[in-house]
């Protein structure tokens, strides 16, 4: 029997067998996946995005490459995956995530700022954010134009 590494994820190794007629539906080709199953037609391509920006009580999205966007935080979740966006959020932010390409954004403050995008700049006004930079040319910085 031939197997073969595929992952190594949290100290299990997951393999798996590459002898013709092995696996869980041994016997049974003719299975059809279930409707949206990856690989399939109507797959979903992950999640959907708004079309516009979104501001309700718990988070606030901002989809609109362009977008001047200056309100108060109120501790919600704040996702900006617009290119091009200027924000200022006054107060406390929760989780803030910048996506998106060449888009400033001025928190008050955050527990949290993750940094995907380009060419990106988050600032905050006070406090000691959990700061995650996985982006290219992004920067996390003390001041901006926001309240605290």
């Amino acid at each position: 029997m031939r197997v073969r590494l595929l992952a190594a994820a949290g100290g299990g190794l997951l393999l798996t067998c590459l002898l013709p007629g092995c696996g869980l539906a041994s016997g049974h080709e003719d299975v059809e996946p279930p409707n949206g199953a990856p690989g399939t037609e109507d797959a979903a391509e992950g999640p959907a995005m708004p079309d516009h920006n979104v501001s309700t009580d718990d988070v606030l999205i901002v989809v609109d490459d362009g977008a001047e966007v200056s309100e108060d935080c109120g501790d919600r979740e704040v996702v900006v995956t617009a290119d091009d966006a200027v924000v200022v959020l006054h107060g406390s932010c929760g989780l803030v995530r910048a996506t998106g390409r060449g888009s400033t954004v001025d928190v008050g403050s955050a527990d949290k700022i993750v940094l995907v995008g380009v060419d990106n700049t988050v600032s905050f006004a006070s406090g000691d954010p959990e700061v995650i930079n996985h982006g290219r040319n992004t920067d996390v910085v003390q001041g901006g134009a926001a309240r605290a």
